[in-house]
């Protein structure tokens, strides 16, 4: 069985999650890995067969999406190419992490298309959900990277085909402690304003990750860095808290790790809004913003850190399994059909 693992790499969460799940598909298929978006920061730890151009989202400095900006940046003409030349029907199966090029070159050629993201997750039922109704959003998910079967993943099992967060095994092997002060990741916002916060609170050890910094500096007791596993992992084993946008391996880990947690989700990320909910109704606290009209709320959680107790099952064996036994019975199906024919 010959399978294509379509990754998407924006943001950190994907590449981390498939660095998890490539070992159990090596004991399960034979299978190539393509990338689409920006070149990752994180190694993968297996040869990528090609790298996409894909679909990137860009953001403002206000801890929202540019969407002007996402529109002009990325070439859509190029975008629809790839859809057509990539070979997908020289594999029995794609595997898709909310991976575009992929998913709609299978749509296209009928090829069989499973997906793994904390994406589906929110199509499931049971799923907690913000006020405001994002219905239109919500089917733009489903229609960006469309899938035959999907398994989503979330912080609750609220349906089937929902499956604990995929946590690294570095994050696994940590030995917690605290005392190292506050880990700071907000992708969305850039190091002005995040320190315009910090600089209010020099009481306190700030660990601020930014894909905007090239090199390790330090302004009063606000330290910056540039994005790096093995730097942000022991940080983080030894964080008093993290504050974090809304991002799903994160948060996850975060929890895993037992973190007292503050949340900020995107401005206009339907994903993060979605988690937000669904991490306040666990009791993380959130926040819309990161400035300085939310000092007070940022002071109160510095003060009573709340520690959210989830015990996460290692499902990673168990969806590759799955996956499997899906991709079989899709087949038997398939020729039943045919022979009755």
């Amino acid at each position: 069985m010959k399978v294509l693992y379509a990754i998407q790499s924006t943001g950190n969460g994907h590449i981390s999650r498939a660095k998890e799940l490539i070992p159990f598909m090596s004991r399960r298929f034979q299978f190539d890995v393509i990338i689409s978006g920006p070149k990752p920061k994180l190694d993968l730890g297996y040869p990528i067969k090609k790298n996409l151009k894909g679909l990137t989202l860009f953001y403002n400095n206000r801890g929202g999406i540019d969407w002007i900006k996402s529109l002009f940046k990325n070439n859509l003409l190029l975008f629809f190419r790839d859809i057509i030349n990539l070979r997908v029907k020289d594999y029995d199966l794609v595997i898709n992490d909310f991976e575009p090029i992929s998913a709609w070159s299978c749509k296209l050629k009928r090829v069989p298309c499973f997906g793994i993201s904390n994406q589906l997750s929110l199509l499931k039922k049971g799923i907690p959900k913000p006020k405001k109704k994002f219905k239109s959003t919500i089917r733009f998910l489903k229609f960006f990277a469309p899938v035959k079967i999907g398994y989503g993943l979330h912080y609750q099992k609220f349906s089937k085909k929902i499956y604990h967060p995929i946590i690294r095994s570095k994050v696994k092997k940590l030995i917690t402690s605290e005392g190292k002060g506050i880990v700071v990741y907000l992708p969305a916002y850039n190091e002005k304003s995040i320190l315009k916060i910090t600089n209010k609170l020099p009481h306190r050890q700030w660990h601020i990750f930014s894909q905007n910094i090239s090199h390790k500096k330090a302004i009063g007791s606000s330290h910056l860095y540039p994005i790096h596993e093995d730097v942000f992992l022991e940080l983080l084993s030894g964080a008093d808290g993290v504050i974090a946008s809304a991002g799903f391996t994160t948060t996850a880990e975060s929890l895993f790790l037992n973190k007292p947690l503050l949340v900020i989700p995107m401005e206009g990320h339907i994903e993060q809004i979605y988690n937000a909910v669904s991490l306040d109704s666990i009791g993380v606290k959130v926040l819309e913003r990161f400035s300085l009209k939310q000092l007070d709320e940022i002071k109160s959680w510095l003060n009573y850190p709340k520690r959210i107790k989830i015990n996460f099952e290692n499902d990673s064996g168990k969806l590759i399994d799955q996956i499997a036994i899906d991709f079989i019975k899709m087949k038997l199906d398939q020729d039943l059909i045919t022979k009755t024919i």
